[in-house]
């Protein structure tokens, strides 16, 4: 009996598989037949597509697509594009030098704006030394002017004396020099002389033992002090100017083409000037590049333009100071390239394709880049004015495959007039942030 349940059991568990397989190959032939068996569904209700096309549903409504990869586009608009070179360098005095001793001595006074970092304006007194040695030469100078004077009126009388012997004699011949003393009468002459310009040198070295700035400038560094001996050309300070600094700015040779130097100098190039070393500083500096250097770097062949900056320290302006040998990133304003295109470089396919989408197709496009930045290149190609850019990554981008076009999905948000006027506000506030 239980032989023959068995049986049973395994016959109708084989029926029922067999029904089951039948089935679902009888659903699987009918797609084959009937590939057209797309169904939306809508407040409930099926309806069929006979159509080989995709289908959304949308507020009760059947919205048909064709099949195909989809896009955001951007309409190209020509623009004039100004080419800002980016460059960096170091700030540099335009001129330093040491401020040295004439004569010798022992030092009197330092001025107190003889400090390490000190301003100072030319003709300031920054240092005095003893000058009692030097006014005892002077006495002494003068005594010997006296003496040499005296010397040549003395000659002077003898020539004159030398001359009436002569002609008491009766001598027909005039009188040689030797008879007239001449040779006498220059010495005196020209001790005199000798004897004035000692005196000089007395009276300028007195005056050498107070040493005055020679221009306006800070100390950048002191090396003497009160009581010390020093020997002529001693070195008393370093010292630099403050009326303007220098920034040595390399540029490419493919920068260069997008700027033009007068190598007279008869020029002001506009440039901004940023804090290399804190990126928080959001302080510019305004410069302008006068002249360039007349021969290229030997190692990178980059020509050295240079840019000058007024009143680094902000002694006569509010801005604040910009110190020597600091670090800075310029951007200088070069040409003005008109009608131009700037592309987001993630939108490029390659060094320099981009896609279009004229009449729902892809059309691969390549473009001569005039331009470019890290992150955009721009061209000039005229047959992209008004053409359609593709935005989206695009996996199959062959010329003439079909793509539909969807909108921006902001675009599609809904805003309210308190967010569309700060929407307003913002994109203004950027743009005169640019223009500065």
């Amino acid at each position: 009996m239980q032989i023959i349940f068995r049986t049973f059991t395994a016959i109708a568990f084989l029926a029922i598989g067999y029904w089951v397989s039948t089935m679902l190959f009888s659903d699987k032939e009918d797609e084959k037949k009937n590939p057209r068996s797309r169904v939306a569904t809508s407040g409930g209700k099926g309806k069929k597509s006979g159509k080989s096309k995709s289908t959304k549903s949308t507020g009760g409504n059947v919205v048909h697509k064709n099949r195909g990869q989809e896009t955001t586009v951007s309409e190209l608009i020509p623009l004039d594009y100004q080419v800002h070179l980016q460059t960096q360098g170091i700030v540099r005095p335009r001129t330093e030098t040491k401020l040295n001793a004439l004569v010798p001595g022992n030092i009197k006074h330092i001025s107190k704006k003889l400090q390490d970092g000190a301003f100072f304006k030319k003709g300031d007194l920054l240092v005095e030394l003893d000058p009692t040695d030097y006014a005892s030469k002077i006495i002494t100078a003068k005594a010997s002017v006296a003496r040499a004077q005296a010397s040549l009126a003395q000659e002077k009388a003898r020539a004159a004396q030398a001359l009436r012997n002569w002609q008491d004699i009766g001598f027909d011949e005039e009188p040689n020099d030797l008879v007239l003393r001449k040779p006498q009468l220059n010495e005196a002459s020209a001790n005199v002389a000798a004897q004035q310009a000692g005196l000089d040198k007395a009276v300028r070295d007195l005056d050498r033992t107070k040493i005055y700035a020679p221009f306006d400038g800070r100390i950048r560094k002191r090396n003497v002090g009160p009581g010390e001996s020093i020997g002529a050309n001693s070195s008393l300070a370093e010292i630099y100017t403050t009326d303007y600094a220098e920034i040595r700015l390399p540029l490419s040779a493919r920068q260069l083409t997008q700027i033009d130097i007068n190598e007279q100098g008869d020029q002001a190039i506009p440039v901004d000037l940023t804090d290399a070393l804190d990126e928080k500083n959001l302080t510019i500096w305004k410069a302008v590049v006068k002249h360039v250097e007349g021969e290229l770097d030997e190692t990178s062949r980059e020509l050295n333009v240079i840019a000058h900056i007024a009143d680094p320290f902000g002694t006569t302006n509010s801005h604040p100071p910009l110190r020597m040998n600091q670090p800075v990133k310029a951007s200088i304003t070069a040409k003005t390239i008109k009608d131009a295109f700037v592309i987001n470089r993630k939108f490029l396919y390659g060094a320099n394709e981009i896609l279009l989408v004229e009449d729902g197709e892809i059309l691969r496009k390549e473009i001569d880049i005039a331009w470019s930045t890290p992150d955009s290149i721009i061209t000039t190609d005229t047959y992209l004015a008004g053409k359609l850019l593709a935005t989206s990554r695009i996996n199959y981008a062959k010329t003439g495959t079909p793509i539909n076009v969807t909108e921006d999905e902001k675009k599609n948000e809904k805003v309210t007039e308190p967010e569309a006027k700060k929407s307003k506000d913002f994109t203004k506030a950027s743009v005169t942030s640019t223009a500065k």
